[in-house]
C-alpha cells in the first residue's frame, strides 16, 4: 500500500509537468516566439499541430486525475485500514470491558445473593434481637425497680451514715476530750509525782536536818546545863561552908544568858524554816541601813573598813526579812572573823542584778577558812574558826533562806590572797 501511494504521487507529478508543458506561454518571454503564442511543447519539440497538443493536454489531465485518484485512494485505503485497526482495537476493548462487566455482574449477583442471605440472617437476628430487647426491657424494668429500691435503701443508709458520722464526730470529740483529760491527768500525776518526789526529798532532807538540829542542839545545850549543875553543886558547897557565892552566881547568870541566847537562835532557825515567803517591792538601800543599824553592837565593827557598792537603784520584788537576814549574817561573819594581824582590814559588799538574779557578794580579808572546813561551812552549828565567836548558825540560816528563795549560795576562798567571798544568787522580778 505504501508503494502504491508512492507510485500515485510520481504519476501525479509527471501528469502535472505534462500539463504545464502543454500550456501556452507568452512569446515575449522567448525570443523565437515573440510574434505568436505557443506552448512549451511546441517550443521544445517544434510541434505545430494543435490537435496533438490538445491530446497531450487531455492525456496529462487524465494522468493527473489518475494520480490524484491514486493518492486519494491510497489515503482512503490507509485511513480505512487505520479505522479498521482502530475498530478492531475498540472491539477488543469492548470485549474485554464486556468480560469485566460480566465478571462484575456475576460478582454483584453473588454479592446480592450474599446480601440476601445476610438480610435473611439479619432479619432472623432482628427477631432474636427484638425478643432479647423485650427481655432486656423487662429486665430493665425489674432493674429500675430494684434501682429505685436500692436508691431508697441508699437514702436510708445515707441518713444512717450521717447519723453515724455525727455520732463518730461526737465520739471523736469526746475521745479528744478524754485524751486531753487523760494527758492532763497523766501530766498532773507526773507533776504531782515530781512534786511528791521533791517534797519527799525535801522531807527527807528536813528530817535529816531536824535530826541533826536536835542532836546538835542537845549537844550544845548539854554544856550550859552541865555548867548549871556544876555551879549549883559548887554554890551548895560554898553555901554550906558559909563562903561567898557571888562569883558563882555571876557565872551561873552568864551560863543562863548564853543558854537563853542559844535558845533564841534555835527559835529563829525554826521560825525561818517555817515562815512563808512574802515578796514585796523594796528599796535595797533601806535594807542596808537597817542591817548596819543592827550591826552597831558588834565589838569589831570599828576595826574593819566596810565598802558597799550597790548598783541596784530601782525597787525589787523580794522578801525583805530574808534579804535582811542574809546581809546581816554575811556581813556580821565577815566583821566578826577579821584578822587583827593585818594592817588593812576590810569588808567589800557588792549588790547587782545579772540576768534577772540579785547577786549579793560579801568579800573580806579576815582569818580565812581552812580547806578541810569549807565542805561543812554551811552545816548547822558548824564553826569554821577555832575562836569561840558564835554558835555556828549564821551561814546555815543563809543557806536555808536562799533555798526557800529558789537561789543558791557559794563560797570562794583564795588561799593566795587570803580572801573569802560568799556569794548568793536569788531570782527576782523588778
Amino acid at each position: 500500500m505504501k508503494n502504491y501511494l508512492n507510485y500515485s504521487i510520481i504519476l501525479t507529478l509527471i501528469s502535472f509537468l505534462l500539463l504545464v508543458a502543454v500550456q501556452p506561454i507568452e512569446a515575449a518571454n522567448i525570443p523565437l516566439l515573440a510574434t505568436q503564442k505557443a506552448s512549451m511543447l511546441n517550443y521544445l519539440f517544434e510541434i505545430e499541430n494543435e490537435n496533438l497538443t490538445n491530446i497531450f493536454q487531455a492525456f496529462s489531465v487524465s494522468l493527473l486525475g489518475l494520480g490524484v485518484f491514486g493518492i486519494a485512494f491510497s489515503f482512503v485505503n490507509v485511513g480505512s485500514k487505520r479505522i479498521k485497526q482502530h475498530n478492531e482495537y475498540l472491539e477488543s476493548q469492548v470485549k474485554d470491558r464486556t468480560r469485566t462487566l460480566e465478571q462484575k455482574h456475576e460478582q454483584l449477583i453473588a454479592q446480592n445473593e450474599a446480601y440476601k442471605e445476610a438480610i435473611d440472617l439479619i432479619n432472623e437476628q432482628k427477631e432474636e434481637i427484638e425478643t432479647a430487647q423485650q427481655d432486656l426491657l423487662a429486665k430493665n424494668r425489674d432493674l429500675r425497680e430494684a434501682f429505685e429500691e436500692i436508691q431508697s435503701q441508699n437514702e436510708l443508709l445515707d441518713h444512717e451514715r450521717s447519723k453515724l458520722e455525727q455520732a463518730k464526730r461526737i465520739i471523736q470529740g469526746q475521745n479528744k476530750k478524754l485524751m486531753g483529760i487523760a494527758r492532763n491527768l497523766d501530766q498532773q500525776v507526773q507533776d504531782r509525782t515530781k512534786e511528791l518526789s521533791v517534797s519527799n526529798n525535801l522531807l527527807v532532807e528536813k528530817n535529816k536536818e531536824l535530826d541533826e538540829f536536835i542532836y546538835k542542839s542537845a549537844h550544845d545545850l548539854r554544856g550550859p546545863i552541865a555548867r548549871f549543875k556544876g555551879l549549883s553543886q559548887l554554890i551548895q558547897i560554898e553555901y554550906d561552908q558559909n563562903n561567898d557565892i557571888s562569883d558563882h552566881l555571876k557565872h551561873l547568870n552568864h551560863s543562863a544568858n548564853h543558854m537563853d541566847s542559844m535558845l533564841k537562835r534555835l527559835s529563829n532557825v525554826y521560825e525561818i524554816s517555817a515562815r512563808p515567803i512574802s515578796p514585796q517591792k523594796i528599796d535595797i538601800e533601806m535594807i542596808l541601813e537597817t542591817v548596819f543599824e543592827r550591826l552597831k553592837g558588834e565589838e569589831n565593827l570599828d576595826n574593819v573598813s566596810i565598802e558597799v557598792n550597790n548598783t541596784v537603784k530601782d525597787k525589787v520584788q523580794i522578801d525583805p526579812s530574808s534579804l535582811h537576814l542574809i546581809l546581816k549574817n554575811l556581813i556580821g561573819n565577815a566583821v566578826r572573823f577579821y584578822d587583827p594581824l593585818k594592817l588593812k582590814k576590810w569588808v567589800k559588799v557588792t549588790i547587782e542584778i545579772i540576768d534577772k538574779q540579785l547577786i549579793v557578794s560579801v568579800k573580806d580579808n579576815g582569818i580565812g577558812i581552812k580547806k578541810e572546813q569549807q565542805e561543812n561551812i554551811f552545816d548547822l552549828f558548824y564553826v569554821g574558826s577555832e575562836l569561840p565567836k558564835g554558835p555556828g548558825l549564821g551561814l546555815y540560816i543563809c543557806k536555808i533562806i536562799t533555798k526557800k528563795l529558789n537561789g543558791d549560795i557559794t563560797l570562794n576562798y583564795s588561799s593566795k590572797e587570803k580572801e573569802t567571798e560568799f556569794k548568793t544568787m536569788i531570782p527576782i522580778s523588778i
